[in-house]
């Protein structure tokens, strides 16, 4: 995973060794997957282009064949490190396939979210 910092919120260390150290335990794959930190305007033309509302949001996962992306607003998260890990983590799962409005997905999604949010807590 590359993490890319294009907000004024930077992750200080001890908070990206607890994100790494959480998927590392808990074997998430997240290669080829980067994670951008952005700002409200960014995220808001990122909606509009791709939704067609400009509005900012927590979270967005967009995928492409080999690229994922998961992009993450910590000023609309109030810069609290633990919901932006969350939503980082959140937006990594998507990535990966899982999805918590189907039905059958949503159990697994809710509880590997969990163990990572536990995991990540260990270590921040």
């Amino acid at each position: 995973m590359q993490l890319v910092v294009l907000s004024k919120w930077e992750p200080d260390e001890k908070f990206k060794e607890a994100l790494f150290r959480a998927l590392e335990e808990t074997n998430v794959n997240t290669k080829g997957i980067t994670v951008a930190l952005v700002d409200g305007n960014y995220m808001a033309s990122l909606k509009e282009r791709f939704f067609g509302v400009r509005e900012t949001t927590d979270v967005l996962t967009f995928t492409y064949d080999d690229v994922k992306e998961v992009v993450v607003c910590p000023s609309f998260l109030k810069n609290d490190p633990y919901e932006i890990a969350r939503r980082i983590f959140h937006g990594i799962l998507h990535a990966l396939g899982y999805d918590h409005k189907v039905k059958t997905k949503a159990p697994k999604m809710k509880k590997l979210e969990k163990i990572l949010m536990e995991t990540f807590r260990k270590y921040f």
